[in-house]
């Protein structure tokens, strides 16, 4: 991105490490540092990282630079595989002298301001101060721009953090990075020798702010870190601990008597995963969530899931121990877009608890964070100011304006290259916010908590394929009702289905335990009577979900029949990953299906598998031979009904639309004519008849035109009534129940088919992964199967159709 370079000496240093007025600086005086302490690294460039990490460490701790912090070299061993499987380690850190490690190790959940070291300054510093998007092209110096995101999204994912600075040396320069879920914030790289003055101010002010306020060093003041003399860390273990009253989720008609009564059930399987949450080297953390007026306060250990990535939500889902009403939920943890018009999650399952509709979560409280949002989109608008004069366009009636420009503070509007200051656009949230540029290329983000009763299972956890089909229609269900409450979803995925085990009663009285289906993360949804138009400036949802419309049309807006498209292929994606069927090379068919895709007129489209597939009504497991997908089940019928139904759909809504953009052209160009007639006769004087001879075949050619070129074929009844099905849900729910009602074979499940250890051996997308250079293959693992949101695939984690691109690090920037 252009221009993204921040000037140290003044705007950053006053805009990260200001010192809020509050702040008695005669508690936390200045060292007195006569002379530069960093002599011995006069010729830092000569030096190793080992040797430049042990003297900037050393003069910190010895001069007392950072009062109150210690540095710490931590390069010597990793943590913990339970926090960081990838067994990374930061040179050194500041820590609060509570927490200092001393044994060598990062220590990654105590870490209050990671630094990192490197030898060179040209070959060391991923960044380019000369450059207009300041990321440097030079092979090493990617790997040190993936090297510090992978440290920075690290610390994210152990710790609570608003925020995170890090100082990065090389030889004997020096930047301060400043990350966020919107980006990243790039110093000026600055001579610490030449300039030893300035480095121990930048190193006071982060004691001060580590002191009075460590917010502003990122630390979040609504989540409480629990240690173990806390009573919370004991009530924690103690909730944890194997309960004999635990009731098994396992699908089963129960015993006359069996858990009968008003006391809540607790499924040993929600305990499991708490206790499992409760790693030792994980930190535990008491977190604040908004209920109307009041807070409402809940414990958590290692988050159930997350999302990979450093920009974007950060989705964090965790097992959680309700303080107030003593029992477990689920609560996520996002950062959520800060725009107006996307309703909050929490306001969307209100509505639909309202309406009863089924199978969705149960509200217990939801909130934006103390109105924590990211700043770096403010960072780059400090750098990118408008211009303070610009010159209006005028009218022919008004040509007032100012009398002299200057080249350097304003351009002239009819400039087409001069970027001509907007309005601020409708549906941006005004609070606190009034300056939004709509040139901002970082997308906002707002820290937002809700927390629901149930704590679900996981879709691949299925029994069998007639199991998985009825989840898929309690989905499918709720779907339809939301609908009918003017409520559409938009994010259909994998990880948004999951399973509630529940207890019903059939006519004759006996009870069982039944896995239900529960349709979650509404945080995508809208009103269908909202208006069309996109509310964020990029395309949002989950990719390998999508539809093909929705693929090859960003700007579309999503319809039922897109989610319907969806529901659909969540279907067929467990259907053959957990399914026994025809298909050998299963991790290879899913990932040519799922996660291909195509890159035309510069941007990304549809894979070529899932695009002729909804051509031809067909799934096919190899072109040559033409072998089609069969799993010898119901299956084969459902998928087979439902993808012709699709197929129809395209079909007659590519034909409807030819058809309506013909007629309006038509009345267009009537209308046109008739108007132009009209003025003629009543304007201009009618033609003279010629007085020349005119030949009988030149007026012949002038009548004749060409011919139409023939109307592509009418859909048929039968193509239209199959379109139905997927476009009106209420079909589509019958079509699901009608399968899911038929006699299966129970030991159709086969267990997971791809192997926990498979890798890719095709090169993927622009996606940097965490530990790989630009020519490793990615481990895939249980990629799909997540329930996290892919935020607009300008580089989504999939390969192309055609000329693969080899991964690279990448993160959005100021």
């Amino acid at each position: 991105m252009a221009n993204s370079t921040v000037g140290l000496r003044d705007e950053f240093i006053d805009k990260v490490l200001k010192i809020p007025d509050d702040v008695d600086l005669k508690q936390w005086r200045r060292p007195r540092i006569a002379k530069n302490p960093f002599l011995k690294l006069e010729k830092a460039g000569d030096l190793s990282e080992g040797e430049i990490s042990d003297e900037m460490t050393r003069v910190i701790n010895t001069y007392g630079l950072a009062p109150g912090l210690s540095a710490v070299l931590c390069e010597n061993a990793p943590d913990s595989l339970t926090v960081d499987n990838l067994g990374q380690k930061v040179d050194s850190a500041l820590y609060t002298r509570e927490l200092a490690p001393t044994d060598s190790k990062p220590h990654w959940a105590d870490q209050l301001l990671p630094i990192e070291y490197k030898r060179h300054q040209t070959r060391g510093d991923p960044f380019d101060d000369t450059k207009p998007g300041v990321e440097a092209d030079a092979k090493d110096r990617k790997e040190v721009r993936g090297q510090v995101i992978s440290y920075a999204e690290l610390i994210f994912a152990v710790q609570q953090r608003l925020h995170l600075i890090m100082i990065l040396v090389m030889g004997r320069k020096f930047r301060l990075l400043f990350w966020d879920r919107s980006g990243v914030g790039v110093s000026l790289s600055i001579d610490y020798y030449e300039h030893w003055q300035l480095f121990c101010e930048v190193l006071w002010r982060i004691s001060v702010l580590a002191r009075f306020h460590p917010e502003l060093l990122g630390v979040d003041p609504s989540a409480t870190r629990i240690f173990p003399n806390d009573p919370r860390w004991t009530e924690m273990s103690n909730v944890g601990v194997k309960c004999t009253d635990d009731a098994d989720h396992k699908t089963r008609e129960l015993a006359p008597g069996e858990l009968v009564g008003d006391k809540p059930i607790t499924y040993a399987y929600v305990r499991k995963l708490f206790r499992a949450s409760l790693e030792k080297t994980w930190p535990r953390y008491q977190l604040e969530v908004p209920d109307g007026e009041n807070v409402r306060k809940f414990l958590v250990g290692r988050p159930y899931f997350r999302a990979k990535g450093m920009t974007g939500r950060g989705t964090r889902g965790y097992v959680a121990w309700d303080c107030h009403a003593k029992k477990f939920v689920w609560l996520k943890d996002a950062w959520r877009a800060h725009y107006a018009l996307l309703t909050k999650e929490g306001d969307i399952l209100a509505q639909l608890n309202a309406a009863e509709v089924s199978n969705v979560p149960t509200l217990v409280c939801h909130g934006d964070i103390r109105g924590q949002t990211t700043k770096t989109p403010e960072f780059w608008e400090m750098m990118h100011p408008l211009d303070p004069f610009p010159l209006i366009p005028t009218t022919s009636t008004s040509s007032q304006g100012p009398s002299s420009s200057s080249a350097g503070t304003k351009r002239k509007w009819t400039d087409p290259k001069a970027e001509v200051p907007s309005s601020k656009p409708k549906g941006l949230n005004d609070g606190g916010d009034s300056d939004y540029r709509q040139d901002c290329p970082l997308r906002r983000h707002i820290h937002y908590r809700i927390v629901v009763e149930e704590v679900c299972l996981t879709l691949p956890l299925f029994e069998d394929g007639q199991q998985l089909v009825s989840i898929i229609y309690d989905c499918a269900l709720a779907h339809y009702e939301a609908t009918q409450k003017g409520i559409i979803h938009r994010d259909v995925s994998g990880g948004n289905i999951l399973i509630l085990p529940c207890i019903v009663t059939i006519e004759d009285g006996r009870r069982f335990i039944q896995w239900t289906g529960i349709l979650t993360d509404w945080e995508l949804a809208k009103g269908l009577s909202d208006p069309r138009k996109p509310r964020q400036p990029e395309r949002t949802g989950t990719w390998q979900y999508m539809s093909v419309a929705l693929l090859n049309r960003p700007q579309k807006a999503v319809e039922i029949p897109d989610d319907m498209e969806s529901l659909f292929y969540v279907l067929l994606y467990h259907a053959v990953r957990y399914l026994k069927s025809n298909c050998k090379s299963v991790p290879e068919w899913l990932e040519d299906f799922f996660d291909v895709f195509s890159y035309v007129d510069g941007g990304y489209g549809c894979g070529h598998m899932k695009q002729n597939a909804i051509e031809t009504g067909k799934l096919i497991l190899n072109k040559a031979t033409k072998t089609r997908l069969m799993f010898n089940s119901p299956m084969d019928q459902l998928l087979g009904s439902l993808l012709r139904s699709f197929q129809a759909y395209y079909l007659v809504k590519e034909y409807d639309e030819t058809q309506q953009k013909a007629e309006a052209k038509s009345q267009l160009q009537a209308t046109s004519l008739g108007a132009s007639a009209l003025g003629a006769s009543r304007l201009r004087p009618q033609p003279a008849v010629p007085t020349f001879e005119v030949d009988d075949q030149v007026l012949a050619q002038l009548d004749s035109s060409p011919s139409p070129e023939p109307e592509e074929s009418a859909p048929t009844e039968q193509q239209r009534k199959l379109a139905n099905i997927v476009s009106n849900p209420k079909l589509f729910v019958l079509s699901l129940r009608k399968y899911a009602m038929m006699e299966w074979a129970a030991d159709d499940k086969e267990g997971d088919r791809v192997p926990i250890d498979w890798l890719s051996t095709k090169p993927v997308g622009p996606t940097y992964v965490p530990g790989n250079t630009s020519n490793k293959r990615q481990r895939r693992l249980d990629m799909l199967s997540l329930p996290a949101v892919m935020n607009a695939p300008e580089s989504p984690t999939t390969r192309r159709s055609s000329r693969p691109r080899k991964a690279k690090s990448t993160l959005p920037q100021m």
